[in-house]
């Protein structure tokens, strides 16, 4: 399994005819991003948006657009974002990523029932985590995407989880379902839902829960709480109770503990990286190239 998004990027590379359609993707931070993934032959990138835009960005960074990146001029965000989306559904692209657009205007697009991604899974955010003192990834899911998931919702959340530890190169998903604590509480709602979802199991995941971080991750607070199973203390794929706790676990691992960060959504046709505002060039190339390694298949 790749330890951190070092080798993720080198497995990229190894991935061919990988393309990104990003509307409006002509911002400092994600122009940085595009032209670092060119120059490392992580994808080809079309940005649809103002030419303008990308040529005021490029001269305001001193930066030069490689050969691999083509720009389709389009001052308009809605026109940008459904015709990244239609060319990602057709083909010609194998991957969606968010440039500066509001982001009901890129979900309206991708969310389009007859022309966007739907596929009927539920949709889901995947922040794949690389802290310094792991050793191995982890997965926070969800923190993007799902306010507050119902049961059925929590199953499909963390298959699609699973799809990408997988592609990562895990032997199986060991997922522990996220609380407080690690018995029953009618006033912690999700310790009910995590211990029906583990009781009842899901086919192809190792479950365990509900189970506080401690449990999940470290192998010798587990032994300490007799928590037992091929998930205790050896976690790949968190599922938090709800969006909140999902996206403030993994913005303070990335803030206060110096984690590298990609993300994706997952669930849709194609891979989609739809990023924060203020995130910087290092996430969204590391989310990007998250989305080559889940999307293809590698040449060796």
């Amino acid at each position: 399994m790749y330890k951190n998004f070092f080798e993720i990027r080198q497995a990229a590379k190894n991935i061919s005819d990988a393309r990104v359609a990003v509307p409006m993707g002509h911002d400092p931070a994600s122009l940085k991003a595009l032209i670092t993934a060119v120059e490392e032959d992580l994808a080809s990138v079309v940005v649809f948006g103002p030419l303008a835009g990308v040529n005021n960005t490029l001269s305001s960074l001193g930066m030069n657009l490689p050969s691999g990146i083509e720009v389709v001029d389009t001052d308009d965000p809605e026109k940008a974002a459904t015709d990244a989306v239609r060319m990602v559904r057709s083909g010609g692209a194998s991957i969606l990523m968010k440039g500066m657009l509001k982001t009901s205007i890129f979900q309206k697009a991708m969310l389009e029932r007859d022309t966007g991604l739907r596929t009927g899974r539920v949709l889901s955010h995947v922040a794949v985590v690389s802290a310094p003192n792991m050793g191995r990834l982890i997965i926070i899911t969800d923190g993007g995407m799902n306010i507050r998931p119902e049961a059925d919702e929590f199953v499909q959340i963390a298959l699609n989880a699973s799809d990408v530890i997988m592609k990562l190169g895990a032997e199986k998903p060991l997922v522990a379902l996220l609380a407080a604590i690690e018995t029953e509480n009618p006033k912690m709602p999700e310790t009910i839902h995590f211990s029906g979802i583990a009781g009842r199991g899901i086919p192809g995941l190792e479950i365990l829960g509900p189970v506080a971080v401690d449990g999940a991750l470290d192998p010798e607070s587990a032994a300490v709480k007799n928590i037992t199973g091929p998930v205790a203390g050896k976690a790949n794929i968190l599922v938090t109770p709800d969006i909140a706790s999902g996206n403030i676990l993994a913005k303070g691992l990335m803030y206060m503990a110096g984690a590298e960060i990609g993300g994706l959504i997952m669930g849709a046709a194609a891979p989609v990286v739809m990023l924060s505002r203020s995130d910087k060039p290092l996430t969204k190339l590391n989310s990007l190239a998250l989305g080559v390694v889940v999307s293809g298949e590698c040449n060796v």
